[in-house]
Formats: structure tokens, C-alpha cells, sequence
């Protein structure tokens, strides 16, 4: 009888030491009590959007593109956000001729920092949309794939200090996202 007690015991020991993974794991999932990696520094943008989709026309098709939206007016720290623009790009590397630097500039937008800047060389494509967009109005940074659509923004930051971050953000989403690319 002591026999088959203990094996008894052994079933039931070797099912609950089998079955309390997939029930915790499902119990956990279940309560939202996990929150999964996330890797990336900027947000996803959803839905979906392109350029078309505000009336414009992709100036670099088959290039990736890191996006600056010129502001209504180009302060100090829009200044330094057009440098890093450019040192960002600099700072690319091998994988600068698969990148482009653009700067999106709205009817309302303050063009004097491009004009300013002309004493040395920018290496910016600028694209004009022929209307204010609501849709662009609260973004700084976009990274837009080879297929036009914006993939990540940046929120805007109006600290100087900040803005080095910010960008080294940047560049780790987009080279991410230029060593999983099959596009590009």
C-alpha cells in the first residue's frame, strides 16, 4: 500500500511542478503585472503615417530619413537641434550614404536659422509643405523608412543640456533600426 501512495504522491509532485510555470506565467500575463522590454528612445507613431498622408512628396524615396521640424520660431535650442541634425549624420558613420538628414519646414515656420546657417555647410534636404499640418505640430524628430512612412518621433526639449541625449537617442534607435532593415 506504501507503494502506491508514494507514487501517487510523485504524480501529482511531478504535474504541479509542470503546471505551476504555465499557470503563474499565464496568471502574470493575464493581470498585466509584467511589462515587456522596450529598447527603443522614441515613440512609435500610430497610426501609420507618410508623407502623402499630410500632402507631401518624400524627397529622398529608398533613403532613410531623420526628420527636424522647423518651429514657428527658431530659438536657441532650435539652433543647436539644426547642429545636431548634422552631427548625427556625422556620426553615422559606414551607414551615412543609407541616411539623409531632412528638415521639414511648414508655411508658419521660422526660416532664418536655415539662412543663418548658410556660411557653413549643412547637408539637409528641406521639404516645404504647402499647409500647416496639426498632425507634424507636436513633433521635433521623426526617423522615416525608405518607404516614406514615420516610424519614430522625438518629443520636443526645450533644455540645451538635454539635447546631446536626445540625440545619441536617436542615433541608437536608428542604427537599430538600419541593422534590422532589409528596406534600405
Amino acid at each position: 500500500m506504501k507503494q502506491g501512495y508514494s507514487g501517487k504522491k510523485v504524480l501529482w509532485l511531478m504535474l504541479f511542478v509542470f503546471a505551476l510555470p504555465i499557470i503563474a506565467a499565464k496568471l502574470i500575463l493575464s493581470q498585466h503585472w509584467y511589462q515587456s522590454g522596450v529598447t527603443n528612445k522614441g515613440i512609435l507613431i500610430t497610426p501609420t503615417m507618410h508623407y502623402a498622408s499630410i500632402g507631401m512628396e518624400n524627397p529622398a524615396p529608398h533613403l532613410w530619413q531623420v526628420a527636424y521640424v522647423l518651429p514657428e520660431r527658431c530659438t536657441q535650442v532650435c539652433q543647436q537641434q539644426l547642429h545636431l541634425l548634422q552631427q548625427s549624420h556625422i556620426a553615422l558613420g559606414k551607414d551615412q550614404p543609407r541616411v539623409v538628414s531632412v528638415v521639414i519646414v511648414q508655411p508658419n515656420s521660422d526660416t532664418s536659422a536655415l539662412l543663418e546657417s548658410t556660411g557653413q555647410k549643412k547637408d539637409f534636404i528641406t521639404v516645404l509643405a504647402s499647409q500647416p499640418s496639426d498632425e507634424i505640430q507636436g513633433f521635433n524628430f521623426l526617423v522615416i523608412d525608405p518607404l516614406g512612412q514615420w516610424v519614430m518621433r522625438y518629443p520636443s526639449s526645450q533644455q540645451i543640456e538635454k539635447l546631446p541625449d536626445e540625440s545619441k537617442d536617436i542615433l541608437s534607435d536608428l542604427r537599430k533600426l538600419l541593422k534590422l532593415s532589409r528596406v534600405g
